[in-house]
């Protein structure tokens, strides 16, 4: 009990040093951040707990409990980028937690215990979890909802010793109470108030094809031709046993629970936007992001492989040999072969089906983090228990490229700001302003803990010391996203300007109560900071009509765009400031068109 307790504080304590520190540090990030969290801040402003808008107008991206979080956020902490962050962060700290009990319960407690490491210290989920976006509340619930499966059901069946050498029926790993369905389900139609249908289907996936595959083979006798014998292999996925397995699943428990829980709000939403929303919801950001790439977000098959690869950094060092010793344990029913199964069935039905949909994107895969992390923290604990069964060479490839990244970060990104081909750095090929590579260069050392941190694993690997590696990995990994993100984000901070344009957009609008619009430059954040709706110009000749009209006008575009306009303005239209964007080169400008009844004043400067 008292190492349970150690751990679950040292993850969490973890967690929190990645997850919750820096989170204000940054402005909102375009475009997920800034459409998000505007949304909120418009739901906020009119205590609006239904409909979702964006710069005024019905936003059917997302359902509602994303912006219940910021919303209650916002109430605590005042409308700012940390309040939008703060649940999202708390969540992530939870996932972190809740990893660290699956991997216990299904495996043992070292196992967990690397497990909640590794997902407090990967790439993708500290992202994703620091942002204000639907990404971290997502991975908790379809997370909690497979562990309460797997605490009711395969669990149930090795903590009371009732499994044995034979693979048990699949009713058998299910839970075996009513009420234990009832809370699964439960907290499924939360997640679908996260992301709909997603929330449970994905979930429900899972835990079906773990069922499926826990379909006890029929003994054959020696003279079984081949055929049947592939046949016999596949019926535990045919339809008879599909269908079987759907009602010993409690299908309409499901759906009673699942409406019960989510279901008033869809409803309401419908009612409110006459069928507007659910028709944009369902129509276009479910069958459409499914069936065709969208926003330009497309990728090959093995787009996610890739990602996972990257997003599980610096974990996913051990991508390889752990693919290999799962495979290994689950041909050969080693101990734990159960869990095994349930956590490749968990990380294998996000992969595979997100990679058949036409749209792509690295977090649309984050459910399956945890079940990622398990698996990584099973071959960890593997090479700590027996050091000898795993080949010298695997550790060394592993920690070498851990290094080999930290050095690459560490060099390169200097070089890059700095070495010149044909009169041009490389991120001079990349668009980024001259004045703004002078500083970023110094973000090089954010690769300082991995290829320190990657020599001394190495170092430890080299002795025999399998755990001092792994908790030199563990402590490398933390101090590199901590490094990221305390370090390296508010250094960038420095260049971000939509928060400071925003804000004196605002200032003036209101003192002069004006209209604004846009030409060629409308970032969704610029919604949150200037809190008023902005008008979209499409074409140089609506710009013109905007500025025409009477009244007080202010425009937002970029200095490409004002160039190709300036020669048609009015005499009254005037610069009110230049600021130059980040990342890409040019500037932002924006314009003025003065109430000719009130005395000009002075704008609100941006520096």
């Amino acid at each position: 009990m008292k190492d349970h307790l150690r751990h679950q504080f040292g993850i969490v304590a973890v967690a929190t040093a990645t997850l919750l520190t820096g989170l204000h540090s940054n402005s909102l990030w375009d475009e997920d951040e800034g459409y998000f969290a505007s949304t909120a801040a418009e739901m906020h402003a009119r205590a609006d707990w239904i409909v979702p808008t964006f710069n005024q107008e019905m936003f059917g991206h997302k359902p509602p409990w994303m912006y219940w979080m910021m919303m209650i956020g916002f109430k605590l902490f005042g409308t700012t980028e940390f309040a939008a962050r703060f649940f999202s962060a708390v969540f992530g700290v939870a996932t972190c937690w809740l990893t660290y009990h699956a991997g216990r319960r299904l495996f043992n407690a070292q196992i967990g215990w690397w497990a909640g490491l590794a997902m407090a210290s990967c790439l993708m989920f500290n992202f994703v979890a620091r942002a204000a976006t639907a990404g971290a509340y997502l991975t908790f619930f379809s997370t909690l909802s497979l562990y309460l499966f797997a605490v009711y059901g395969p669990c149930r069946l090795r903590s009371s010793e009732q499994l044995t050498s034979e693979k048990p029926q699949g009713s058998e790993v299910l839970p075996t109470r009513w009420r234990e369905f009832v809370l699964i389900y439960a907290v499924m139609g939360l997640a679908t108030l996260v992301k709909g249908p997603i929330g449970f289907l994905f979930p429900m996936a899972v835990i079906g094809l773990y069922l499926l595959c826990s379909t006890p083979p029929r003994s054959l006798s020696d003279g079984t031709s081949r055929w049947n014998r592939w046949r016999e292999a596949a019926r535990p996925f045919g339809p008879v046993n599909f269908f079987c397995t759907i009602w010993r699943m409690r299908i309409f428990t499901a759906i009673a629970v699942i409406l019960l829980v989510a279901g008033p709000w869809y409803v309401l939403v419908g009612l409110e936007t006459n069928g507007a929303f659910l028709r944009e919801f369902f129509g276009v950001h479910h069958f459409q992001r499914f069936s065709t790439p969208m926003d330009s977000h497309s990728g090959p098959f093995y787009y996610y492989l890739i990602a996972v690869l990257v997003g599980m950094f610096p974990w996913s060092i051990f991508a390889l040999p752990t693919l290999l010793l799962v495979v290994r344990h689950l041909r050969s029913k080693a101990p734990y072969h159960e869990g095994l199964a349930l956590v490749v069935c968990w990380a294998g039905v996000y992969l595979v089906i997100f990679s058949l949909a036409s749209t792509k994107l690295p977090n649309y895969v984050l459910p399956a983090y945890p079940a990622l992390a398990i698996l990584l923290a099973y071959f960890c604990q593997y090479w700590i228990d027996n050091p000898m069964q795993v080949h010298r060479a695997w550790p060394r490839i592993a920690l070498t490229i851990l290094s080999a990244v930290g050095l690459a970060v560490l060099i390169g990104l200097p070089l890059a700001g700095t070495l010149q081909w044909s009169g041009q750095t490389l991120l001079d090929r990349v668009g980024l302003a001259h004045d703004v590579q002078s500083h970023l260069i110094w973000l090089g050392l954010v690769g300082a803990p991995a290829a320190i941190g990657g020599l001394i694993a190495l170092y430890f690997a080299e002795q025999k010391r399998a755990s001092a590696a792994v908790i030199s990995v563990a402590w490398t990994s933390a101090l590199t996203m901590i490094v990221l993100w305390n370090y390296a984000a508010p250094q960038v901070a420095n260049y971000q300007v939509n928060r400071r344009v925003g804000e004196a957009i605002r200032k003036w609008a209101e003192q002069d109560n004006a209209a604004i619009s846009e030409f060629g430059y409308f970032p969704p954040s610029l919604a949150f900071y200037v809190k008023q709706r902005i008008e979209s110009c499409p074409d140089p000749g609506a710009t013109q009509m905007f500025l025409e009209e009477p009244g007080p006008k202010l425009l937002i575009t970029t200095s490409d765009q004002f160039d190709v306009m300036k020669g048609s303005l009015q005499s009254d239209v005037e610069v009110l400031e230049r600021v130059d964007r980040f990342p890409e080169r040019g500037q932002i400008v924006i314009l003025r068109k003065p109430n000719p009844h009130v005395a000009s004043q002075q704008a609100p400067k941006l520096r």
